[in-house]
């Protein structure tokens, strides 16, 4: 029996935690939120009148650590839940956390120091979705695209793109700001904090953008749908009402969080027209996008050019042929033939060609054509760095593309490859989507670099395609063969792990009795066979390795740590193993 508890210090941060039936969740969450260990806090774990053990689980927390204070109320609603949070919240600084919901163990650190340096109003720091806490999802790219590499400070009312940041959470509040600005959450309606983003964006001065990835938010199985009703998705219109309204002050911000909602918001919702057959819901979405289009001074060219094909239906009194629309796949991009507009990419989706959907509308947004770079292959020696890569732009189709592709150190040392299309098909073990990207693959070659000019390297790729250009820094790799394989030569390193980095780490050559792709006998039975023994190291840097005999076809590839699978595949023209193949020829009788 504990007799004394330690007494907190005194709080710089107070962490609202609004709790309902989350018993499943609650725990991780708390234990993520307590990780914080650089800036002192106080965690306000509202219990909004729980009917499973989610109360239990939290009063445990607070008898093990001094900073967790558990309140408890009658069930109210979460916008209620947060009031209590806050009336109970004594630090400078305020940010919410929802129950099922993760954070790292940096970020709100860095956000407090931030501000504390800046003076500013708030912070924002990004977010991304997860099922697999291990695997998050990318930032979606209107988060994305407001960080920068380096934390800066902007002028609020300069820079209406942080509005697309429209969650409650993901932010530290100054205490004070909040306060002076009268910020609250309105009680009994859903999507609460679009009008509080809104009020808050348009009291503030400055707002700080913290580029650490910080918060994960929780994608529960069937989520989606449960927006997708005529209740939910009412409120969510009604809720962007009063946030529009809220912005009325500033000059353009009204446009411009109409133009994201527009953009990033209703999309999502548009697609669910393909699994949700609810008329109510249907008419409800039409309706409120509608009120949207009617804005003024739109701007819809980050908008999915699906969604642009859909709205000018809209706009032409066609809500009808929305239907017709998802029928024949407008919304399954990687269905659709590629296609251009003045020389810009785009896509045949239905209804082109049909004189109330401008040609303009099937352009893809740049958002839509981001790079996908994938190591397919990596082998570090003496001699230097080699490397084997597929990168394309997305959906974009059309002449063989081009690649640049460099090193890059923290240090600011830089490399770059020699770059040389490969003749290569991965069409067999890749899903390409589209025939450009089977001439999207290259080997780069790079000499060793001096231990002491390296640190951590990164792999930036750059590759221009149908008058697109873009960079990434290439973090995916092929599980099936070198790439995931760690190698050292001379000092640096490969991770053979997401995300690719070459560093300075010491690797363990590992030994098996399976070294040659030579001596793996291969089954005549088309399928996916795994070899029994360990692979050599010697073995795993060659692979995937591919075979053709008479009467079939595959490849040799990773299974596992150290363990070896054959994928045998039937003898077929290398084309008809795609998907793009499939859908661009397999109805036509001349292919």
């Amino acid at each position: 029996m504990r007799l004394f508890r330690r007494a907190a210090p005194e709080p710089l941060l107070s962490v609202v935690v609004p709790v309902y039936d989350v018993e499943q969740y609650l725990a991780d969450c708390l234990d993520s939120i307590l990780a914080q260990t650089d800036a002192p806090l106080e965690v306000i774990v509202v219990d909004d009148g729980s009917t499973d053990r989610s109360a239990k689980i939290a009063r445990r927390h607070a008898r093990r650590d001094p900073r967790v204070h558990v309140v408890t109320r009658q069930n109210g609603g979460l916008s209620a839940a947060r009031t209590t949070g806050i009336e109970h919240a004594t630090a400078p600084y305020l940010t919410f956390v929802d129950s099922d919901d993760l954070v790292s163990a940096e970020g709100l650190s860095a956000a407090v120091e931030m501000l504390e340096r800046s003076g500013s109003d708030y912070a924002l720091l990004p977010y991304a979705q997860f099922r697999d806490a291990d695997a998050p999802s990318p930032a979606p790219p209107w988060v994305a695209d407001l960080y920068e590499p380096q934390a800066r400070t902007v002028t609020a009312h300069e820079n209406p793109e942080v509005l697309a940041q429209a969650t409650a959470w993901s932010k530290v509040y100054r205490r004070s700001f909040w306060d002076r600005a009268a910020l609250e959450f309105r009680p009994g309606v859903l999507y609460e904090d679009q009008e509080v983003t809104a009020r808050a964006f348009a009291a503030a001065d400055r707002i700080d953008l913290v580029p650490f990835p910080t918060y994960l938010w929780r994608i529960r199985p069937g989520s989606i749908t449960r927006e997708a009703t005529e209740r939910s998705i009412g409120a969510f219109f009604d809720a962007i009402a009063l946030s529009l309204d809220a912005l009325d002050a500033v000059p353009g911000a009204r446009a411009a969080r109409a133009s994201q909602v527009l953009s990033n918001d209703v999309p999502r919702y548009l697609r669910t027209l393909a699994k949700v057959a609810d008329a109510g819901y249907r008419e409800r979405l039409f309706r409120g996008a509608l009120k949207l289009l009617a804005e003024p001074d739109l701007d819809l060219s980050q908008a999915p050019a699906e969604a642009r094909v859909v709205y000018a239906l809209l706009r032409a009194g066609r809500a009808h042929d929305v239907t017709t629309f998802v029928e024949q796949g407008g919304f399954d991009l990687p269905s659709l033939r590629s296609d251009d507009v003045d020389g810009r990419p785009a896509l045949v989706f239905p209804f082109a060609g049909d004189p109330d959907v401008p040609d303009e509308a099937r352009v893809l947004s740049e958002r839509q054509t981001p790079l996908d770079a994938t190591v397919l292959r990596a082998h570090l020696d003496e001699s230097g760095l080699r490397l084997t890569i597929a990168g394309w732009l997305r959906h974009v189709d059309g002449d063989r593309p081009t690649c640049r592709a460099w090193l890059r150190d923290i240090t600011g040392w830089e490399r770059e490859f020699t770059v040389t299309p490969a003749d290569e098909f991965i069409g067999h073990r890749v899903r390409t989507t589209r025939r450009s990207n089977e001439d999207s693959v290259w080997d780069l070659s790079v000499a060793l670099p001096d231990p002491d000019d390296v640190d951590v390297s990164e792999l930036v790729v750059e590759v221009t395609h149908h008058g697109r250009t873009r960079r990434a820094v290439a973090t995916r790799i092929d599980p099936l063969g070198s790439a995931a394989i760690r190698q050292d030569a001379g000092g640096p390193t490969l991770s053979g792990e997401e995300p690719w980095l070459l560093d300075r780490r010491d690797v363990a050559v590992w030994k098996g009795e399976l070294t040659d792709p030579e001596d793996i006998e291969i089954p005549t039975e088309v399928g996916e066979h795994e070899v029994h023994g360990l692979v050599d190291q010697v073995l795993a840097l060659r692979l995937p390795w591919d075979f053709e005999l008479e009467d079939r076809q595959g490849y040799l590839a990773l299974a596992g740590p150290r363990r070896l699978k054959v994928v045998v595949q039937p003898k077929v023209p290398r084309e008809q193993l795609t998907f793009w193949w499939q859908r661009d020829h397999a109805a036509d009788p001349r292919a």
